[in-house]
């Protein structure tokens, strides 16, 4: 199993859910970011260490200086012109892994999380962490309110 992480709202302390979606609707606008990682993001992350691909709605190089500074070590997909809730991130995903849909879980903390997974293959596991923005309006697979609930959910349910 792998896992694909979003880095805004699940690793990152962050919510931009709205500008995302100015983003998608055309608007040209700058994504904001932040270097402060969520409380319960390492812990979560040493237990899943090498089964993760980060997944990010910012550009190449600035990915890059969010994962070293947060000191990840994992592949990552990076925004390429395109982002959530668009199909592009899992288009890309599962093209440059050659990853079976069955065999990823995606973990995001937004409703466009979901829809960039069910745009792409409404087989994809999404869960979601309920951190700054509630995630059931799309129904994912699995949703907690944080990582460590949902590491626990994901043991329950043999995704681990």
């Amino acid at each position: 199993m792998k896992y694909a992480v979003w880095l805004d709202g699940v690793i990152l302390d962050i919510n931009i859910t709205d500008r995302l979606y100015e983003l998608y609707k055309g608007k040209p606008i700058e994504i904001p970011y932040t270097m402060k990682i969520n409380y319960d993001w390492n812990e979560f992350y040493n237990k899943l260490k090498g089964k993760i691909i980060i997944l990010s709605p910012y550009n190449e190089t600035l990915t890059k200086e969010i994962l070293n500074i947060a000191n990840i070590t994992e592949p990552f997909i990076y925004n390429k012109g395109k982002t959530k809730p668009d199909k592009d991130p899992m288009v890309q995903l599962f093209s440059s892994f050659t990853l079976n849909p069955l065999d990823v879980v995606v973990i995001g903390s937004s409703p466009l999380d979901l829809l960039s997974a069910r745009f792409y293959d409404s087989r994809v596991k999404v869960l979601c962490v309920n951190r700054q923005i509630d995630c059931s309006k799309y129904s994912p697979y699995l949703m907690n309110r944080n990582l460590e609930e949902l590491y626990l959910s994901m043991r329950r349910l043999k995704l681990v």
